[in-house]
């Protein structure tokens, strides 16, 4: 097992958090691993901002009037027409206006800008990584740089239950996705606005990491119940999903093993 040291320290550390409890005790524990799928995401990202003046001047113009030359934009704002015919540019680089039979027209999306007062900016194509669980079926934030990496097979896997769908993450929908990098904090708030995530691109698995966790089972001497509570070295907190599962399918045999060996009445 790598890092054989940190991980012990770990888990003495979580342990340590039991023991302080006095009405708590621990009646053993054990650990094993879960599949964590390392994915790199290609996206494409825009930014949108609040709409220049000018720009949303020229498209009222474009809405309510036929333009067919720039110079009738710039003697109607009093500004001058290079910048009038940059501005226009812009626009129909960024699909708001169109010219058709020499006149300048306003598009659907040019409308929907109008309204919400935002100027979308060219795509940018960007890349990040997400590790994706497929038991979780989401997104695990890292705590740091994990100590407890396994990968060479001295720690048994987790066992799930037959029933239970295990997604690859090339196979996850887009929408699904861009949610999971929304929850993972990706930075949305730039200088010039809010960046968006326009569309995903590519999915590539590049490795399937195996994460440890550490299983403790407990005995609360005032509530006289046995339990367990899974510690997530990945995400460095207790783990919900993995203890509601096991609590539910093996907290009842456990009282059952530990009565046997009257380790609850000691």
């Amino acid at each position: 097992m790598s890092n054989n040291k940190n991980i012990e320290v770990e888990k003495s550390k979580v342990s340590a958090t039991f023991r302080e409890q006095k009405h708590l005790r621990v009646l053993g524990s054990k650990s094993w691993t879960f599949p964590l799928q390392l994915a790199e995401i290609q996206m494409k990202t825009v930014v949108r901002s609040q709409m220049d003046v000018l720009m949303k001047m020229i498209l009222k113009i474009l809405a309510r009037l036929e333009v067919k030359d720039a110079n009738e934009i710039s003697e109607l704002l009093a500004v001058e027409s290079i910048f009038v015919e940059h501005m226009l540019e812009l626009m129909i680089q960024s699909k708001m206006v169109e010219k058709k039979n020499d006149t300048f027209l306003l598009t659907n999306s040019g409308m929907e800008r109008l309204e919400q007062g935002t100027f979308q900016h060219d795509p940018m194509v960007e890349q990040v990584e997400i590790t994706y669980s497929p038991y979780h079926d989401e997104a695990l934030n890292r705590e740091d740089e994990p100590s407890a990496l396994v990968g060479d097979g001295s720690v048994p896997e987790f066992q799930f239950e037959e029933d239970i769908v295990m997604k690859e993450v090339t196979n996850l929908e887009a929408s699904h996705i861009k949610q999971m990098i929304q929850d993972l904090g990706y930075e949305f708030l730039v200088e010039k606005g809010q960046k968006l995530i326009d569309a995903i691109d590519s999915v590539e698995l590049k490795e399937t990491l195996h994460p440890l966790c550490f299983e403790f089972h407990l005995y609360d001497r005032t509530e006289d119940t046995v339990f367990i509570r899974v510690w997530n070295t990945w995400i460095g907190k207790f783990d919900v999903k993995f203890e509601d599962a096991l609590n539910q399918k093996e907290a009842g045999k456990l009282r059952q093993l530990y009565d046997e060996k009257q380790m609850l009445r000691s």
